[in-house]
């Protein structure tokens, strides 16, 4: 049912309605009359009654209400006549009042009038209330829906081919990384013996010989703690561990609480930062210290 109408059952209804903006409608029974003068806002009773009959929420309500009277005083505003079937029509005069001329009144049911039996209006907004325009727009959303579920798919499909196929031509394969933390010591071990020189070749004493005043590698002795751990049971594990690949991998403990692991190498002080981030590297020890 469009707007207009229902404006007009209204006011059969109730006698009395007031378009903010515009003026107010009263009715006796077989007339209608205008006053310029207007309720400061649009009616709770209105509002509910164009919400029942017209199935929406009362903001859609009111917000067609609202809709539907701005764009009327705008169409007065510019000279142009408003025709409320059932009510009569609107004119605005030269002073900026409004003229009104009662029209004749509508004895039947509003939900009977066909659309063909009444009066066009020039105010009646036909592309809001037109079921073939709303069927329209449903099309649109569906097909627009479709179209987004599509472009999901084919992007998680290429994603996929991105993430599971072979390398594409032109680009080189990465070498696979080996995350030390996810292998089992004793594997992590083999690999590194496997794939990198032996400590005792990576970490060569110093030649002390071209200058005599320099303290030779015997006295200079140092601890290079790889791992220290309250764990008996671990540092056992991994002292063996170490020493079936060869390395000269040294266990003490003070207290037989803490238990270190070590090796004892030959080294000048302003060598032991490297060899400390050697070491750190080589055996992927959180931190190396050094003892002397």
């Amino acid at each position: 049912m469009k707007l207009d109408n229902l404006i007009t059952q209204y006011l059969y209804h109730q006698k009395r309605v007031s378009l903010p903006g515009i003026g107010t409608f009263t009715t006796d029974g077989p007339t209608v009359k205008f006053d310029n003068k207007y309720d400061a806002t649009l009616s709770d009773d209105l509002i509910e009654f164009v919400k029942t009959h017209t199935g929406k929420m009362y903001s859609l309500a009111l917000s067609d209400l609202e809709s539907y009277i701005m764009l009327n005083k705008q169409f007065l505003n510019i000279g142009k006549a408003l025709y409320v079937e059932g009510i009569g029509t609107l004119v605005k005069t030269k002073d900026g009042s409004f003229e009104f001329t009662p029209g004749e009144m509508v004895p039947e049911r509003m939900e009977d009038l066909t659309a063909e039996s009444r009066k066009p209006s020039a105010f009646i907004d036909e592309t809001r209330y037109h079921p073939e325009n709303n069927s329209r727009q449903k099309w649109f959303i569906a097909l627009l829906g479709i179209l987004t579920l599509v472009i999901i798919v084919w992007g998680g499909w290429r994603l996929f081919l991105n993430n599971n196929g072979e390398p594409e031509a032109g680009k080189k394969e990465l070498a696979p990384v080996i995350d030390t933390a996810m292998v089992p010591v004793t594997d992590t071990l083999k690999l590194m013996a496997d794939s990198m020189p032996k400590l005792n070749d990576t970490i060569k004493s110093p030649d002390y010989t071209a200058n005599p005043g320099i303290a030779t590698a015997q006295n200079s002795q140092w601890r290079f703690v790889i791992e220290q751990t309250t764990n008996k049971n671990r540092a056992l594990r991994r002292y063996n561990q170490l020493k079936e690949i060869g390395d000269k991998i040294q266990l003490s403990t003070t207290d037989s609480i803490t238990f270190k692991l070590y090796f004892q190498l030959p080294s000048m002080v302003s060598d032991t930062t490297r060899i400390k981030d050697s070491l750190r590297r080589f055996y992927g020890s959180k931190k190396v210290s050094v003892e002397q």
